[in-house]
């Protein structure tokens, strides 16, 4: 059983898979699990037209699509390693994952909105966050991206390192802990130290209630399976 990022007091959320991790790894197709619902939360499966409801316990596969009312905020967390995204109201995310050597290789597609990556150490370009302007890049940190369409976007370094790409220009920089970087779609990019207030408010409570879901699903083989998700 693993904490992740135990020095955040803030938060903190348990995956535990009742057989060992390899029960996480032969789910083929599960890419993550949504721990915590909070308003308007929908989600259009991969390969479907309608929106349905998300609740706690909800499993994301590859190409489902999330979206946020304005009231909306979800936390989810994935399979493999434990990094976490919360997605606040008025986003649209789709989640992409592919399994690479008993991993996952994260991506995620923003059509607009707020999010917040806690990522566990990774490999060199398996956690994207994409927009239409920008592309970030991460191993292990935590940082925000506010996109607006049409507009710029903000990322902010919260801790290690983002490398963010203008599409328009090709420029790329590198984002800090306390630094923000502005990629605008005009091609222009540039990192400015964060101004006090201009993050993003983590509406995720900090002394909630440690609850516990339980999922049950088969593996590759046909062995029932389940998996034990411990989160505040």
């Amino acid at each position: 059983m693993s904490v992740l990022y135990k020095s955040r007091t803030i938060v903190s959320y348990l995956l535990v898979a009742v057989l060992g991790t390899s029960t996480l790894t032969s789910a083929a197709g599960r890419v993550a699990v949504i721990t915590k619902v909070k308003g308007a939360v929908e989600i259009r499966s991969t390969g479907k037209d309608d929106y349905g409801a998300v609740n706690p316990g909800t499993v994301l596969f590859d190409g489902d699509f999330i979206r946020t009312g304005a009231n909306g905020f979800l936390v989810l967390v994935y399979l493999d390693d434990k990094s976490m995204l919360k997605v606040k109201g008025n986003t649209g995310v789709e989640i992409k994952g592919k399994r690479t050597g008993g991993g996952i290789s994260k991506k995620v597609n923003m059509t607009g909105g707020t999010l917040k990556a806690d990522v566990s150490k990774q490999r060199r370009g398996d956690f994207v966050v994409t927009t239409p302007t920008s592309v970030a890049s991460v191993k292990g940190t935590s940082f925000w991206m506010v996109s607006t369409p049409g507009s710029d976007d903000q990322v902010y370094g919260l801790e290690g390192l983002v490398e963010l790409l203008n599409q328009v220009s090709g420029t790329v920089v590198t984002v800090g802990a306390d630094q923000t970087a502005t990629s605008s779609t005009d091609g222009t990019i540039g990192v400015e130290p964060t101004v006090a207030g201009a993050v993003p408010e983590d509406e995720d409570e900090a002394a909630a209630e440690m609850k516990e879901l339980r999922i049950r699903f088969q593996d590759a083989d046909g062995t029932e399976r389940i998996l034990i998700i411990k989160y505040n």
